[in-house]
């Protein structure tokens, strides 16, 4: 096992690196002068001059290039250029937002797309309930995230004024509470503040969550369908176990290992989904901050943003790829 992470740490390198590439050399490339952004176009151009050389621009790209990967193996992605923020630090406070509205997205998928797929899968041959389920998946797949979520908001948010239109809810204060121990001191205001998270979660977690559940349920119709077609299901059959010890204890059970690498595409899907999300519902949220820092040309931020989520893509590959072994125990890792 040991070795195998150790193999995969170190395919994640070159990875790693080809993504910084492609995001560093990609900023550069966008049309717009990051000092004009800042300053607007009736800027002068001995004001522009002295921005450039303040940023380091200036300085030949090779060698932006190499103090840039320098920082990003120290996880120091530098200050932002428009607001002189360290990024690093502005990440940490954006990525707790992203992580849970994943997070909730994933159950929402999971909770709704796994159990379409096993019934779609087990009721093939009923086309009254099939076929429903099946153009569900279809509808899902074809729409967008950012389309369902106007539609959320219109109804929810503007005409029955269920949920806000704006804002991830006092997120920090909660993670506050919970770093200091303060949990049990106010429990009150605890559980106020994660009720607000929660009721600003609501609609963007519906909206990713629904649109994702269309491929988990596609995907998991077809584990389901390659597990039943199995000699052991036939066999389990044919001793008279009931149909539900048959789905439950066999047929799921051997599913999980698709399932997982399900769970792995998902999450990659999610993170990239997270972008529009987060931009229709306005949320705080890596995605929302690379969208403002592309249009701003605002590169140390663009970059550290896409870094954490090619990191964070790898991270969560390798743990499935582990969890493969804990789910079949055939599995070995060589």
């Amino acid at each position: 096992m040991f070795n195998y992470v150790a193999r995969r740490l170190l395919l994640a390198v070159p990875m790693l690196l080809g993504a910084m590439s492609i995001v560093f050399f990609a900023m550069r490339v966008l049309p717009g002068d990051p000092c004009v952004a800042m300053m607007g176009d009736q800027a002068t151009t001995e004001a522009l001059a002295d921005c450039t050389r303040n940023l380091g621009l200036h300085r030949p790209l090779a060698v932006q290039y190499a103090d840039y990967l320098w920082r990003s193996v120290r996880l120091d992605f530098g200050n932002s250029l428009r607001q002189g923020y360290p990024v690093s630090e502005y990440i940490g406070r954006m990525f707790p937002h992203t992580f849970i509205l994943v997070m909730a997205s994933a159950v929402v998928a999971v909770l709704v797309g796994v159990p379409i797929g096993i019934v779609s899968a087990l009721k093939r041959r009923n086309p009254l309930i099939d076929y429903p389920l099946r153009i569900f998946a279809l509808l899902g797949l074809s729409m967008p995230v950012f389309w369902l979520g106007i539609l959320l908001l219109i109804v929810f948010s503007l005409r029955l004024d269920l949920f806000p239109l704006i804002g991830g809810g006092d997120l920090d204060a909660v993670l506050t509470m919970v770093r200091s121990g303060e949990v049990f001191s106010y429990p009150g205001d605890f559980f106020a503040a994660v009720g607000d998270v929660l009721h600003h979660l609501a609609l963007p977690a519906l909206a990713l969550g629904f649109t994702l559940a269309a491929t988990v349920s596609r995907l998991s119709r077809s584990a389901m369908l390659e597990v039943i077609s199995q000699d052991f299901i036939r066999t389990a059959r044919a001793k008279g176990q009931a149909e539900r010890a048959v789905v439950y204890k066999h047929a799921l059970r051997n599913m999980l290992v698709p399932l997982l690498t399900i769970i792995g595409i998902f999450v990659a899907i999610a993170l990239t989904g997270t972008v529009l999300t987060e931009t229709v519902f306005t949320r705080p949220g890596l995605g929302k901050m690379l969208v403002d820092a592309i249009s701003a040309r605002d590169y140390p931020l663009a970059q550290g943003a896409i870094t954490v989520f090619t990191m964070t893509i790898i991270l969560v590959n390798l743990i499935v790829d582990m969890l493969y072994a804990v789910v079949d125990p055939r599995i070995t890792f060589r």
